[in-house]
């Protein structure tokens, strides 16, 4: 039987709330002279080139919407996992080393990767920032596949990154750049799973993601696809993504098995 979330967890020995306590002591918590990690990266914030016109951390937090709080009444994976980038990413763009409480930027590097890693979690960089996202063995292959741009690698690792959830306009952008990449593969994926090219590309047109098909004056409209919830769409836009890395996958099979023929026969 499959385990739930929560059973995966208390096997790998984790419990992501101790775990999140400990974090947010480290980071805003006070030494013997009174001074935090928080405290030097708001003295320090003007050095900080993803600031924009904020000029205090105060203020970046109100804009971006970072309230983390030492007991949040709403907790969950999300959270522990936007307050690991969150500190990781100020802790590695704060000038020079800094060390606080005989921890410096080494320290929390490893520490958070390995509270990521146990929680099935991996890290991927883009610009200079690290986001962390559940580890998807398919998708990681799919994005190391030569028939992906690294454009859009780094979006379908990215496609399970809880900012993304509710997203519509950005699961589509990311569904989109791959239908694009599977259209000149059409007929070669057609030759390797029939069935899957005629859905997948059924969908790419009729659920409003190559063509408007929610507005009633458009000629591609739909009326199903117009009426449907956007929860029920982002639904179908997930199992879209599932299909383009099967796709994908098959593609790949496809250029093994030239091969896997030619040793054949040797034998």
């Amino acid at each position: 039987m499959r385990r739930n979330f929560a059973q995966a967890l208390k096997t790998g020995g984790i419990d992501i709330a101790e775990e999140y306590g400990k974090l947010y002591d480290l980071f805003y918590g006070q030494d013997k002279d009174g001074r935090s990690l928080s405290e030097c990266i708001s003295n320090n914030f003007l050095d900080f080139h993803f600031r924009g016109t904020c000029l205090t951390l105060e203020e970046f937090d109100r804009k971006h919407g970072f309230n983390f709080e030492e007991s949040p009444r709403y907790f969950n994976i999300d959270y522990f996992v936007s307050f690991c980038e969150y500190v990781w990413n100020f802790v590695t763009i704060l000038p020079g080393n800094y060390f606080f409480r005989y921890y410096d930027k080494l320290f929390f590097w490893e520490h958070i990767e390995k509270l990521v890693d146990l929680i099935g979690y991996q890290s991927v960089q883009e610009d200079g920032f690290k986001i962390f996202v559940p580890k998807d063995n398919v998708a990681i292959a799919v994005s190391e596949s030569p028939l992906i741009p690294d454009d859009v690698s780094y979006k379908v690792i990215a496609y399970h990154h809880h900012s993304m959830k509710g997203d519509l306009e950005a699961k589509k952008e990311t569904i989109r750049k791959l239908a694009d990449l599977l259209e000149p593969k059409r007929e070669n994926l057609k030759n390797q799973n029939k069935q899957l090219a005629t859905d997948l590309f059924f969908m790419f047109n009729n659920l409003n993601i190559r063509h408007n098909n929610i507005s009633l004056d458009d000629k591609k409209y739909k009326k199903y696809v117009a009426e449907m919830s956007p929860e029920d769409l982002e639904t179908w836009y997930d199992e879209i993504f599932q299909m383009c890395l099967l796709a994908f996958m098959e593609l790949d099979h496809g250029e093994r098995k030239a091969k896997i023929d030619e040793l054949k026969t040797h034998f």
